[in-house]
């Protein structure tokens, strides 16, 4: 590698006419030949068409059986393709490409290159891309009624001490609305063992989230992050929630785009104790006295869902039952015993975050409620965001076939994205709550939530997404279902958005 490295730097500074001064010379392992010099290998032998048994680094290469597509994961860091190609038998060569001598550029804008496996009396080409991001692959071995099996690989070129990791598994469906969406969003569970997955904990339990609402695909994503910096910074024990990565995802030989690979919020990732109490509320409506039910009951939609333990009587829904009470029915009289349910840091926190990404949404649905065991016998909520597409100026918009994300104006100054119990609190005292969200503010306006800091996330996740490929890949694979989004919009929410928060926030102090 070091050699062909000079010989590759000696032939761009040169700027030869020839691609290649030695066709000896190769690519990951591969042979790099003119389509003259390749033809002779393959005369006399049959041209047919091979199952891909190519490797990488003795990991699986995705093959997309309609395009005839294999997609080879690079680090975005490295200057020059790495990695071997290997094939049990024959040997393997790239048809000469000036894409070879500028990997940075035949990666972002998605290049097609082609690779020929030759063999003793065959031969067969595969379209070849190569993409700066992480690749998945799902293969079905049964098919059960809801559930499959089968099993799942990972290439990560980020993490080398996991590079090629591979388990059983089982999976199904999952999501509500997103059910009726063509790119499905799934619930993967590793049956043979727990893994780390692109650096996130090890586990067996994982959810492949479609993004297909999201024409950006950042939302998400962007939003976990932006909420593990904020509930770091309080003195709340566990409430940063969950992460998550992309990831290209293959399933059965089919291209299926970009997906989030992310964990679940869960016992895990809580660290729930026996005493402790989680529900999940799935519904904006407010809810009715019997709309309390474990998620193994759902025929009534109900508001909210039993998570955590397995076994529950009755009265364990009591907690949740006087958060109900308190925050969506009765006029709010009292409020030190209104408070004393809520733990105030992670409300405070909640709030202005649902605030800062105007999470119409997640006001109260997409809301995980942990209810925290005391030493007195009571409960106090954390509350956990989940399912945060919806943010940074989005707003929902019926269409044919999906609802789809549409950016709106108006999210700039909305006052909306108060969380249920907050509104009532700051409405029965302002006086109380309102300088306890704006001293929080100007806190979190110091290092956390900044123009400049969102900025370079955004920056990063967007250049990320371009200069893997990923992104083109995805539109051609899901084209765009209107012509709304830009990647300015975001930059200018944010902008804007904050303005607004400085002067509706501060003035709460009063």
């Amino acid at each position: 590698m070091i050699i062909f490295a000079s010989i590759m730097f000696l032939y761009i500074y040169l700027k030869s006419d020839k691609i290649f001064d030695r066709l000896d010379i190769g690519i990951m392992n591969a042979g790099v030949l003119p389509m003259e010099e390749i033809n002779l290998l393959c005369e006399g032998k049959e041209d047919a068409f091979m199952e891909p048994e190519i490797t990488i680094n003795g990991g699986e290469i995705a093959y997309d059986s309609e395009q005839n597509l294999l997609l080879v994961p690079q680090n975005l860091s490295e200057e020059l393709f790495e990695g071997s190609l290997e094939a049990p038998d024959g040997e393997l060569y790239f048809l000469e490409d000036e894409a070879l001598t500028n990997k940075a550029e035949t990666i972002r804008e998605s290049k097609m290159l082609h690779l020929f496996w030759i063999r003793e009396s065959r031969c067969w080409m595969y379209n070849v891309y190569f993409t700066g991001m992480p690749v998945a692959a799902v293969t079905t071995k049964e098919t059960g009624e809801e559930v499959k099996k089968g099993e799942i690989w990972v290439y990560d070129p980020y993490h080398s001490a996991a590079q090629y990791q591979k388990a059983e598994c089982v999976w199904h469906l999952r999501g509500a609305t997103t059910l009726n969406y063509e790119k499905s969003s799934y619930r993967l569970t590793l049956t043979d063992q727990k893994l780390s997955f692109l650096g996130m904990r090890r586990d067996d339990d994982w959810m492949l989230h479609s993004l297909y609402d999201d024409e950006g695909l950042i939302h998400n994503k962007l939003s976990y992050e932006v909420w593990q910096e904020i509930a770091a910074s309080n003195h709340v024990d566990y409430d940063e929630g969950i992460s998550m990565e992309y990831v290209e995802l293959f399933m059965d030989d089919t291209y299926l785009g970009v997906y989030g690979l992310s964990e679940r919020i869960d016992r895990k990732a809580l660290h729930l104790s026996e005493k402790d109490i989680l529900y999940k509320c799935k519904d904006q409506k407010n809810p009715g006295q019997d709309d309390f039910y474990s998620e193994l009951t759902e025929e009534m939609s109900p508001t909210f869902v039993w998570k955590y333990p397995k076994d529950f009587e009755m009265e364990d829904w009591e907690p949740l039952k006087k958060w109900v009470s308190i925050f969506c029915y009765e006029e709010l009289e009292d409020y030190e015993s209104a408070s004393a349910i809520l733990n105030m840091e992670n409300a405070i926190d909640y709030n202005l975050f649902n605030m800062l990404i105007c999470g119409m949404d997640n006001i109260m649905k997409n809301i995980y409620f942990q209810a925290d065991y005391q030493s007195d016998g009571s409960y106090k909520f954390i509350k956990i965001p989940w399912d945060l597409n919806m943010t940074w100026g989005n707003s929902w918009i019926d269409d044919i076939n999906c609802n789809f994300n549409r950016f709106q104006e108006k999210n700039f100054d909305s006052y909306n994205g108060w969380s249920q119990d907050m509104y009532c609190l700051y409405e029965h005292a302002p006086g109380e709550i309102g300088p306890l969200l704006a001293d929080r503010w100007q806190e979190l306006r110091q290092n956390i939530i900044t123009k400049e800091s969102l900025y370079e996330k955004v920056d990063a996740e967007f250049s990320y997404l371009y200069d893997s490929g990923a992104y083109v890949r995805n539109r051609q694979k899901w084209p765009p279902k209107g012509e709304y989004w830009q990647d300015s919009y975001i930059y200018e929410y944010i902008d804007r958005r904050i303005d607004f928060l400085d002067g509706y926030i501060g003035q709460m102090r009063d």
